[in-house]
């Protein structure tokens, strides 16, 4: 029941606070309520992101299994609903700088390391969400991601924020 809790809090925070705009136009740049998602990578390990998962299987050539799908991006959700969508797929090795975000006028939709199970962090959490090797996470155009390994553990951290 805790957990279910924390989980529904947090979705409440995130779905209700101010970056809950929406962020169309990342092509154009920021501004006029737009804005565009980003990751950075410094985990010591490649991963992979997308800028256009689509419900639509025929969409596009590649697959992503996401754990947290859903339709409105306003807010992360961190409430488990599995899903594949069709999608581009792009490497992003560890330590080569941002990706997306309001200066590239690019908008990265979602990530996942292929080998590797990562955490994820989300905004007024403490307690980060186990994601398997392989399974995707999608996030608003409105937040930025930062990847890093814990030292002591050896483990993928990724915060959102």
């Amino acid at each position: 029941m805790h957990l279910y809790s924390l989980l529904a809090s947090t979705f409440y925070v995130l779905c209700f606070s101010p970056w809950s705009v929406l962020a169309t136009g990342c092509s154009q740049g920021c501004g006029g309520g737009r804005s565009c998602g980003s990751i950075t990578n410094n985990s010591g390990k490649t991963l992979v992101y997308t800028t256009n998962p689509d419900p639509n299987l025929n969409a596009r050539p590649g697959r992503c299994r996401f754990w947290n799908w859903y339709s409105d991006d306003r807010a992360i959700n961190i409430v488990p609903h599995d899903q594949t969508v069709s999608c581009t797929q792009d490497s992003l090795t560890s330590g080569s700088g941002k990706k997306g975000g309001c200066a590239q006028k690019i908008d990265v939709d979602g990530f996942s390391f292929a080998s590797n199970r990562y955490w994820i962090l989300v905004p007024g959490s403490s307690v980060p969400i186990p994601v398997g090797a392989g399974v995707w996470t999608k996030f608003p155009n409105i937040i930025d991601v930062a990847c890093t390994r814990v030292p002591v553990v050896g483990s993928i951290l990724c915060a959102l924020a």
